[in-house]
């Protein structure tokens, strides 16, 4: 087994677990590193096949502890969002739209900074639902275009105070819809090849061997910690999808 293999299977295990324990970053920590190794858009989608069975396994049992009304709101912005990031993502360079999804994690995570800093009484559950549903746009947008479609829920969710259970489970749910959506238009688009299946199967062993660590983690990840977490999976992705954009665009200047 040589080292890039070997890198794959360690990225997928790594997401795996933090999706487990905290409902996102599968997409933000896989994706990029899939990218690298098979160079190739088909390692989106291998992202989306992924991401959905970690989704599929987790779920289910989780369904009861999401927020009816919000996740509502997210699968509504969901659904606008999902043709904008098809439309966005054939429309503009790939550079652009990491630059642009960088600069809005970067303030979504501030936000998730301050919360987890500032006074936090009275804030649970509240919210105006209008950003409920903008947010379920951009990860709608972001889905079906980048495989990500977790920091704009993560951030609204952790903004509004909710306990750790309920951004893990309604992150979770949502992402059963959003990636299902989002790999039948890469599918119904570009089609999906028997190499991007076969190495989907080829990473499967390390996604449930992650999905059986993170599940036992998270019992012992505080609320405090968990947010803590979520800033520190949004800082890092807007870094690198910066980091890449900028490097794009001074290679073409």
């Amino acid at each position: 087994m040589d080292s890039s293999v070997l890198l794959l299977h360690a990225a997928v295990l790594i997401a795996a677990l933090v999706q487990a324990a905290t409902g996102v970053g599968f997409g933000l920590i896989a994706a990029p590193i899939i990218l690298m190794v098979i160079n190739a858009g088909s390692a989106i989608q291998v992202t989306i096949l992924l991401s959905l069975l970690v989704a599929l396994i987790l779920a289910p049992p989780l369904y009861k502890q999401s927020p009816k009304p919000l996740l509502f709101r997210f699968v509504l912005g969901t659904l606008i969002g999902l043709p904008i990031g098809i439309f966005v993502f054939m429309s503009v360079s790939i550079t652009a739209l990491k630059l642009g999804v960088g600069v809005c994690v970067v303030l979504t995570a501030s936000a998730v900074v301050r919360g987890s800093i500032g006074n936090r009484k009275d804030k649970q559950q509240t919210g105006n639902s209008v950003y409920d549903v903008l947010a379920g746009i951009l990860s709608g947008a972001m889905s079906v275009s980048l495989a990500m479609p977790g920091p704009p829920a993560a951030a609204r969710m952790a903004v509004l105070a909710l306990p750790k259970e309920a951004i893990r489970a309604t992150s979770l749910v949502l992402f059963t819809f959003s990636y299902t959506a989002a790999i039948a238009f890469q599918g119904a688009l570009v089609g999906v090849s028997g190499d991007t299946l076969s190495l989907t199967l080829s990473l499967t062993p390390a996604a449930l061997v992650g999905i059986y660590i993170g599940r036992k983690a998270v019992a012992w990840i505080s609320e405090r910690t968990f947010r803590w977490l979520i800033a520190a999976i949004l800082s890092s992705t807007a870094v690198s999808l910066l980091i890449h954009s900028f490097r794009n665009l001074l290679d073409h200047a």
